[in-house]
């Protein structure tokens, strides 16, 4: 016999302010990555790689890299577009035609450093 309880009501059990707008996605990643390599996570880069290489980062580049991560680790196409946002499966599969990423990149580099 299963028993069923009332419904309740929906609650938030945390604020963590604003949400972010797509000017400050770019300022995050940044941040996070000079953190990063702060704190010796990157430790095959040099001191002048990460001036060099968080110029170049985008909100498109990591879009990008995490269709192709995701794609890797075996993703289906329909949760990789509700994921990412892509509107049609056109977009998803033209970025993984030539995958940067080996199959579990991310994974393998959050691992390592936690």
């Amino acid at each position: 016999m299963i028993r069923c309880q009332a419904a309740v009501t929906a609650r938030i059990g945390y604020d963590v302010g604003e949400g972010t707008s797509p000017a400050s996605v770019v300022p995050t990643y940044r941040s996070i990555m000079q953190w990063a390599f702060d704190c010796g996570a990157l430790d095959d880069l040099t001191k002048d790689d990460p001036v060099r290489l968080l110029k170049n980062v985008s909100t498109r580049s990591t879009r990008v890299g995490l269709n192709q991560e995701l794609f890797a680790s075996c993703e289906d196409l329909a949760g990789i577009m509700v994921a990412l946002g892509w509107k049609s499966p056109r977009m998803s599969l033209a970025y993984n035609r030539n995958p940067a990423a080996k199959p579990g990149t991310a994974g393998c580099l959050m691992a390592k450093h936690s």
